[in-house]
C-alpha cells in the first residue's frame, strides 16, 4: 500500500515543515487513516500500539484546530500515566512551530501551585492524568467548557487502572458538541462498549499490531539456562555494544536483582520499576533519553506508554507468557519505522511460551547462539 503524502492529507504547510525538521517525511498508516476523518470532524476509535505514530495522528489535527485568538482550553488529551502526558506534550510542541499555541501538561508529582499559575495563563491545550486535572477543575483553576477536541489515549490501560470514571467525569465537563478520538492497544468488549458510549458514528481505525509494531524489528531467540542468564546477557551486551538497550524482567524484584548484578560488573546501567518515586523515575528516563545511560533494566511497567527515540535493542530476559506483552515490549525499538533488534532468552522449560508467541503472532524468531551464529533445525 502506497502512503499518501502529508500534502495529500491536506496537512498545513507550517505543520509539514515542522514534521520535516523532526525527520518525518511520510505519514504512517494510522495517520493516513485517522487524519482525514479528524479533519472532517468525525469521531475516531483507533486500535494501535505505541510506536505506530498514533500520537501524531491526533496531534496534527489538534494543533490545526486551535484558534490562537481564543485564550481558553480548546483541546484536552487524557492519559493514564504522567510519562505519556509529558511525551504527548513534547510531541505537540514539536509541530507547533511559530504558532502561539499554549500547551500544558497537568500531572501529579509536580508542584500544584506552579501548575495553578500556568493554568491561569490561559493554556489552549491541556494534556494530563484524570486525578490531577479534576483537582484543578474542582478548585476553579481552569474549566473545560470550551473543549471541542478530546482525546483519550491508552483507554484499555485507563480501564485496567480504574481511572475511567474520573476520565468520564472530565468528558462531561467538555463542550456538548466536542469531537472525540479514542486510542487503545486492544479493542476488547469493554473498550468497544466505552467507545460506543463516548463517540458518535465513529470511524474505526484498526492498525494490525503485529504488522506495525514488529515490521522493522529483527526478532531473535537465544536458548539459555536459568543459571547462566546473567552471564549470557553480559556476553550479549559486550558483543553488541548497543546504543540504547532495554532489558525486560517479569517482576520488579527480578529487575532490581539483575540491575545490581550488572552494576557490580561495571556496566552503564539503571533500573525502572514500580517501587521508584516519580522523581527518581523521571531522572532515570532523562538519563536514558539523553543517552547518558546505555542499559535500562525494567519491569513491565516500562513496556507501555514510554516513547524513547533511538532504542536499538530490546532483550526479553524473562520471556513473556502473553503475546500482547511481547509486542508491547519489543515495540520499544523499531519506533516509527526505524530498524530495531529484539532478543528473547528462553530456557528449555520455556519453549512452550516461545512457540505460543510464534504461533499467535505468526512470526518465526531467528534462533542464534550467544556468538550471533544462526542455529538451524532445532529450538
Amino acid at each position: 500500500m502506497v502512503m499518501p503524502s502529508f500534502v495529500q492529507l491536506k496537512v498545513c504547510t507550517t505543520t509539514i515543515e515542522q514534521l520535516k525538521k523532526n525527520g518525518i517525511k511520510l505519514p504512517m498508516p494510522i495517520q493516513a487513516s485517522a487524519i482525514p476523518a479528524l479533519y472532517a470532524g468525525k469521531d475516531v476509535i483507533a486500535r494501535a500500539q505505541t510506536g505506530t505514530g498514533k500520537t501524531l495522528a491526533f496531534c496534527i489535527p489538534l494543533v490545526e484546530k486551535i484558534d490562537i485568538l481564543k485564550n481558553f482550553v480548546q483541546a484536552l488529551v487524557i492519559t493514564p500515566t504522567r510519562e505519556l502526558a509529558q511525551q504527548t506534550s513534547q510531541e505537540i510542541k514539536k509541530i507547533i512551530g511559530n504558532r502561539d499555541i499554549k500547551v500544558l501538561a497537568v500531572v501529579g508529582g509536580k508542584d500544584f501551585e506552579s501548575q495553578k499559575n500556568k493554568l491561569q495563563g490561559k493554556s489552549q491545550v491541556l494534556i494530563g492524568t484524570p486525578g490531577r486535572l479534576l483537582d484543578h477543575i474542582k478548585k476553579g483553576n481552569t474549566n473545560l467548557g470550551g473543549v471541542k477536541y478530546l482525546v483519550l489515549d491508552e483507554v484499555d490501560e485507563m480501564l485496567e487502572q480504574g481511572f475511567i470514571d474520573e476520565a468520564v467525569e472530565l468528558i462531561m465537563m467538555c463542550h456538548p458538541q466536542h469531537q472525540t478520538m479514542l486510542c487503545s492497544a486492544t479493542l476488547n468488549e469493554e473498550v468497544k462498549k466505552l467507545g460506543l458510549k463516548l463517540c458518535t458514528n465513529p470511524k474505526i481505525v484498526d492498525i494490525n499490531p503485529l504488522e506495525t509494531t514488529v515490521r522493522a524489528i529483527k526478532q531473535i531467540g537465544i536458548k539459555v539456562t536459568e543459571e547462566n542468564k546473567n552471564e549470557a546477557l553480559a556476553m550479549l551486551i559486550t558483543r553488541l555494544n548497543p546504543y540504547l538497550m532495554i532489558v525486560f524482567c517479569y517482576s520488579k524484584e527480578r529487575a532490581k536483582e539483575l540491575y545490581n548484578w550488572l552494576d557490580n560488573k561495571g556496566f552503564n546501567v539503571e533500573t525502572l520499576h514500580g517501587d521508584m518515586s516519580p522523581a527518581k523515575r523521571k531522572t532515570v528516563m532523562k538519563k536514558f533519553r539523553d543517552a547518558k545511560l546505555q542499559i535500562l533494566v525494567a519491569s513491565d511497567l516500562a513496556a507501555r506508554g514510554l516513547d524513547v527515540e533511538g532504542v536499538t535493542h530490546i532483550v526479553n530476559y524473562d520471556i513473556p507468557h502473553n503475546e500482547e506483552w511481547y509486542v508491547h515490549r519489543i515495540g520499544r525499538t523499531g519506533r516509527a519505522g526505524r530498524d530495531g533488534i529484539a532478543i528473547t532468552f528462553y530456557t528449555p522449560d520455556e519453549i512452550r511460551w516461545l512457540k505460543n508467541i510464534e504461533e499467535k503472532l505468526k512470526v518465526k524468531l531467528e534462533k542464534q547462539n550467544l556468538e550471533g551464529k544462526v542455529i538451524k533445525g532445532r529450538i
